[in-house]
């Protein structure tokens, strides 16, 4: 028998129902009366309904912070399993980076704006193409992935 069709949860959905009409048409105060016969606090019911409104609320307003937070885990994960190819001498990797400057003018505002790139030593040249290859540069010619395909 389908959950739709059962019978108990037929009768459950209609006592839910009803219950939630019957609230609906009671006064505050009968209600607060109710609860207060039963023994329930109700200021402790306030409190409740007023933090979990405001959970609700600070949720909604934090839904594309929760989402940018999400992106920055998966490419920050996608980043530590990339592998990227560094030319193997130290002209090789003077010349990508030279070439890059002149390709690309946000490339060459990062790496060269106040120095002159032939006077870099090989560790400042083999950072740089690392931070640009880490920032996306070179995606199309210097990343290999973690399993070696391009």
């Amino acid at each position: 028998m389908s959950a739709d069709t059962n019978p108990s949860k037929m009768d459950l959905r209609t006592l839910f129902g009803n219950l939630a009409e019957s609230v609906g048409q009671a006064s505050p105060e009968d209600l607060l009366a109710e609860a207060k016969a039963a023994g329930q606090d109700t200021e402790k019911i306030a409190a409740d309904v007023k933090t979990t409104l405001l959970d609700a609320v600070r949720g909604f307003e934090q839904r594309k912070l929760h989402a940018a937070r999400s992106a920055y885990r998966t490419r920050s994960t996608a980043r530590r399993t990339r592998h990227f190819v560094m030319p193997t001498t130290p002209a090789e990797r003077l010349r990508m980076l030279t070439d890059a400057a002149t390709k690309d003018k946000r490339v060459a505002r990062i790496t060269a704006k106040y120095r002159d790139l032939k006077e870099l030593s090989d560790e400042d040249v083999q950072s740089a193409l690392e931070d640009l290859m880490e920032l996306g540069a070179f995606d199309d010619i210097g990343e290999q992935n973690g399993d070696g395909n391009k």
